[in-house]
């Protein structure tokens, strides 16, 4: 048996892995553990609502882990060190097809050659090699090759190439295993502790892990990050190791690692990458690497993204998968192996992706499971093992044992109070979207809607508003508006909604029928002004040319106010916020509460061809006070076309 070893942080990768040529890759969730945390979703994010598709969905160097809608857990691949889980190293190497290993599990993670899993109850699960302690489990240098218990009171977890991460459920980030380039956060410490230890931050909401470097999203949007640096993967703009966590971004909803690169969604949809680049894995069109955030040349809004060894992919709010960097095995999925420094469209209909080290995952809406890339020791779980790297299927392929689903699933997508910031002991009302996106007719039953009830619901309990929801065919959505709401005390309040509460359904997925929104109730009628809608015409410009843009401006608050100055930006995502100068601007004027007023702003810039974005900033110039700030940007992304 044969693993990689780090021997030369500064040389080229190839000098330094030994184990079939291949280096680590790594999926983690993003936003993992919110509601588990009882922390509260990031306010203006689109991930707000929680993807819990993406929990379902691991990739370790050359092993696979996925959640079946029963809470099953399934591995393939390889088992070299035991990291399949089914008891059967040393005498079994690989698997082709997936085996059971958990039940009740809610979220997975995958290490180079380790995984892991989150049960209902909290506790974390972990089994694979541990030579360094990355197990957490108290033993060093042993191959634990079915799962065991680890920590209780779990929200997520991340594993490195030798090191691991443990989110706890009250923010506190823990912990373990390899501390030599400080990627355990804990200061001048080079032990090799297998229990965990604390890393001085909280209100942590998400966390990631590259080979030796590790990033923490906090609560309030900010990024740290630590350990190791030379390829400027923690993004503080230095190479230098950080032996304890530094703020390298704010206004971030999600994030991810490679071996030795990272990625980044900002609250506007934007994705940003950063390390290593020898392959495009950053996806920005170079191959030079960053030690500051790039933007990767998604021309839409992501909602969630993954990232493997030199490869990354990127889910948008339509379901389109891109996929960008090395394609040498076939790992981006457009049946070529022609490699890609920017972003191109794979498929559609997508609802979680992971990526391995050559091998990439996605389930799709209706429920089945498909692999692409490297087809060596299983790790595609279709049954087959091409005895040679350079043999590999182009095109996805159907993991065996998940078939398309024939059922309903229904989810909350979408929530918009009126007014945004009620008065205090006054009344609000909320539309609620609520879509059927399984394969098959159903009815949502109940929509419970609960204001000021921050704690979870059980199945059947009464909300303070509830509604009997009709049917609706696959592919459907409706929205439906509650009123006379409670406001409550004046101060961030929590909404809660939950479909089809009193269990009359049975679904592809109930763990995403719940969805909460924070709002903030005011003492005084307050004015809150957005960008409600940006149209572009053309909406793909010419090269070198002009295009005008139409944008809507509303106020959904429930006080008068002069509405400020539209300000535009033309592609410059880093631009300053309040009384920054755009590239054209226009004075919106008074408007009163629930108006909209749209303007036009024409002779703006295409520039050069490729993916752009357009940002459009309402009352930049700061001259009124609003009861959410938060809102009054918005992105538009589209191309520029030869």
């Amino acid at each position: 048996m044969s693993f990689r070893k780090i021997q030369n942080r500064s040389g080229p990768r190839e000098q330094r892995v030994v184990f079939c040529g291949l280096c680590l890759s790594l999926a983690l969730n993003p936003v993992t553990g919110l509601a588990e945390a009882g922390l509260e979703a990031l306010p203006g994010s689109p991930l707000a609502v929680d993807n819990p598709d993406m929990r379902r969905l691991a990739c370790g160097g050359a092993h696979s882990l996925a959640i079946k809608s029963d809470g099953s857990v399934w591995t393939w691949g390889f088992n070299g060190a035991g990291q399949i889980g089914d008891g059967t190293w040393p005498d079994v190497m690989y698997a082709t097809t997936p085996v059971q290993v958990l039940t009740e599990v809610t979220d997975v993670a995958a290490a180079d050659s380790a995984s892991f899993a989150i049960k209902s109850d909290g506790s974390l699960w972990a089994w694979g090699y541990n030579e360094w302690g990355q197990l957490g489990d108290s033993t060093l240098g042993e191959v634990v090759n079915r799962p065991v218990q680890v920590m209780t009171g779990v929200a997520g977890v991340a594993g490195g190439f030798i090191h691991s991460l443990v989110l706890k459920t009250d923010g506190t980030l823990w912990a373990f295993g390899n501390n030599s380039w400080g990627q355990l956060g804990d200061g001048p410490s080079l032990n090799w502790p297998p229990i965990p230890v604390q890393v001085p931050l909280t209100e942590v909401a998400a966390v990631a892990a590259g080979d030796v470097h590790s990033l923490a999203l906090k609560t309030d949007g900010t990024l740290w990050a630590w350990g190791g640096n030379d390829y400027g993967q923690l993004g503080d703009g230095t190479t230098a190791v950080r032996r304890s966590p530094v703020q390298v971004l704010t206004g971030v909803a999600a994030v991810t690692a490679g071996p030795e690169h990272s990625l980044a969604l900002k609250t506007d949809g934007t994705l940003w990458a950063w390390g290593a680049n020898s392959y495009g894995q950053l996806g920005d069109g170079t191959t030079t690497d960053h030690a500051v955030p790039a933007q990767v040349q998604v021309p839409t809004e992501v909602i969630t993204m993954a990232t493997g060894q030199v490869h990354g992919l990127a889910l948008t709010t339509d379901g389109t998968l891109w996929a960008w960097g090395s394609n040498y095995y076939g790992v981006l999925g457009d049946g070529t192996q022609t490699s890609h420094p920017t972003p191109i469209q794979v498929t559609t209909g997508v609802a979680a992706v992971a990526a391995g080290d050559a091998h990439t995952l996605a389930f799709k809406t209706d429920g089945s499971l498909w692999a692409w890339g490297l087809s060596l020791h299983g790790r595609l779980g279709d049954g087959t093992d091409y005895p040679h790297p350079n043999y590999h299927p182009l095109n996805p392929v159907s993991v065996l044992g998940f078939p398309p689903t024939s059922a309903p699933d229904f989810l909350v997508t979408n929530i918009t109070l009126n007014p945004s910031a009620p008065l205090a002991n006054g009344t609000f009302s909320a539309s609620v979207t609520v879509k059927n996106r399984g394969t098959a007719a159903g009815t949502p039953g109940t929509l419970e809607v609960w204001a000021n009830q921050p704690e979870a619901q059980d199945c059947g309990a009464v909300g303070d508003r509830s509604l009997t929801l009709p049917t609706l065919a696959a592919g459907a959505k409706q929205t439906v508006k509650v009123s006379g709401l409670p406001a409550g005390a004046a101060k961030y309040q929590t909404l809660r909604v939950v479909v089809d509460n009193q269990c009359q359904t049975a679904e592809s997925d109930e763990a995403n029928n719940e969805s909460v929104k924070r709002y903030r109730v005011v003492t005084q009628p307050a004015a809150d002004v957005m960008v409600t809608d940006i149209v572009l015409t053309p909406n793909r410009p010419s090269a070198n040319g002009t295009f005008s843009a139409a944008v809507t401006v509303k106020n959904q608050g429930s006080g008068s106010a002069d509405a400020g100055t539209l300000a535009l930006w033309v592609d410059q995502p880093a631009v300053a916020t309040c009384a920054a100068t755009g590239d054209a601007a226009a004075v919106i004027g008074l408007l009163a509460p629930g108006a909209k007023r749209t303007l036009t702003l024409s002779g703006l810039s295409a520039g050069a061809t490729g993916a752009k974005s357009l940002r459009a900033y309402a009352d930049s110039d700061c001259t009124i006070r609003e009861a959410d700030d938060g809102n009054n940007q918005r992105v538009k992304a589209y191309s520029v076309v030869p």
